[in-house]
């Protein structure tokens, strides 16, 4: 593991534990004022219960006795007695006790209304619906406004509201004078219910982050690999360049020797020596130039595809035992906007997995190659390869164009990858597996779209 990777690592790991305890604390921010919340609603309720002892002493119109000697007062409900003598708990003696009224009746209505009004300014500063009920769970005040006889339809309305907010807190019981004279049904502040979401919205911020680093790494680890094979095939091409250059000086010679230029069987030799060496030194110079984008000029598909045919056939010991390699010629040119060597290599990479398909074969097997235009209404021709061999098995032809992945003992699983790369991205068009069925035969399909202009008259453009 290199050191650059290590440090992505770190790092990856210190954000993802900033963004767990970040997570964490928002959570218990959110658990904390939920708490605030619930406290405050219950000193809410317990305002409400003592003010309620206060309200009714207020309310009372029946007045008080008072002691003529130290003032302590006796409640008296009978209000036609205006003095009596008492005795008074307070001097210890019989007094007289004469009728006094608390409050006059426009005071107590004021202190009433006031007190109601203070309380119903509190509840309206809430943003969360408050309901007190009485002991027989009538709704009296909603939302800080009082609720006096409401029509049937809305007492309905009001029932089913604080069973949903009995559902989400527990009522808070309203106890004055020892007594529970009602309940507080409460709910939940909008803000609070927006901050629930957050810990969830951090989880999904914080999976998507690792979706988006995870292939990031992905592809930073196929972009390594892939520069890997790209200098590892510009180093190959350099060391093949050597011997090549050697090969050509010696055929050079032996043409230019007397003796020997007047065997046929050699100048034969000499001449497909001399192509193999072309071809050989052509392939170098591509790897040469392996990841840099292949300029691309008017290239004759049907020569193309027939040059790598007649390369096969001119050399039988390529086809193996009894295999026979077909050329179907529609007896038109198509031109393309490709690179020949590139477009070459493809054809030649499928040629040979068809050739490897049909080796064993009890009767040798037969590869066939056709180009033609297409009849699926696209401007593009098509170029197949098709054998008799033993097929791919099911469950791979889903994995065959994956880079790495090879069923042949000893095989790289980088040929298909590559064609697929060298058809799609620099050729704009496609390669798929038409059909394969094992101990039957294979079908691969090559789709190029036809230079515009370019579709059977161009004799004159070459690879």
């Amino acid at each position: 593991m290199n050191s650059t990777f290590r440090r992505r690592i770190a790092f990856i790991l210190f954000a993802s534990i900033t963004i767990w305890v970040f997570l964490w604390y928002t959570h218990d921010l959110v658990n904390r004022l939920n708490r605030s919340n619930k406290k405050d609603c219950e000193t809410i309720a317990w305002l409400w219960a003592g003010v309620q002892y206060p309200l009714s002493i207020v309310g009372d119109d029946s007045g008080i006795m008072s002691c003529t000697v130290c003032g302590y007062p006796i409640f008296r409900s009978d209000i036609s007695v205006e003095s009596e003598s008492l005795a008074c708990p307070a001097c210890s003696e019989t007094t007289l006790f004469i009728h006094t009224e608390r409050l006059l009746p426009e005071e107590r209505v004021e202190a009433v209304d006031f007190t109601r009004r203070l309380f119903a300014d509190l509840v309206h500063r809430l943003d969360f619906p408050t309901i007190f009920a009485d002991e027989d769970n009538n709704p009296q005040i909603v939302n800080g406004e009082v609720v006096e006889d409401p029509p049937p339809e809305r007492m309905i309305e009001l029932r089913k509201m604080m069973g949903l907010l009995g559902e989400e807190n527990e009522p808070i019981p309203l106890v004055a004078r020892g007594d529970t004279i009602g309940h507080l049904f409460y709910g939940t502040s909008s803000l609070n219910e927006e901050m629930r979401l957050i810990p969830f919205l951090e989880l999904a911020l914080l999976l998507l982050i690792a979706a988006v680093v995870f292939i990031f790494l992905r592809s930073e680890v196929s972009r390594d690999k892939e520069m890997s094979w790209v200098g590892f095939a510009r180093e190959t091409a350099h060391q093949i360049s050597t011997p090549l250059s050697s090969l050509m000086g010696w055929i050079e010679l032996i043409k230019d020797d007397q003796d020997l230029s007047d065997s046929l069987e050699l100048k034969d030799a000499l001449k497909h020596m001399g192509a193999d060496v072309d071809r050989l030194n052509s392939i170098a110079q591509r790897y040469g130039q392996m990841g840099r984008r292949p300029k691309l000029k008017p290239v004759s598909i049907e020569r193309t595809v027939s040059g790598v045919v007649d390369y096969f056939n001119a050399r039988k010991g390529l086809l193996g035992h009894g295999v026979v390699l077909e050329l179907e010629q529609s007896g038109r040119e198509y031109t393309v906007s490709g690179n020949s060597v590139l477009l070459s290599w493809v054809v030649e990479n499928l040629i040979k997995n068809a050739v490897a398909s049909c080796a064993g074969s009890s009767d040798g097997g037969k590869v066939t190659v056709s180009c033609e235009y297409t009849s699926f209404g696209a401007n593009e021709v098509e170029v197949r390869v098709s054998d008799n061999g033993r097929g791919i098995p099911y469950g791979d032809q889903g994995k065959i164009f994956q880079a790495g992945f090879t069923t042949r003992k000893g095989g790289w699983g980088l040929g298909l990858s590559l064609a697929r790369r060298i058809i799609e991205e620099y050729h704009n068009g496609s390669i798929r597996l038409l059909s394969s069925t094992p101990d039957v035969g294979t079908v691969f399909s090559i789709l190029l779209p036809l230079k515009e202009g370019g579709g059977s008259d161009n004799h004159t453009l070459g690879g």
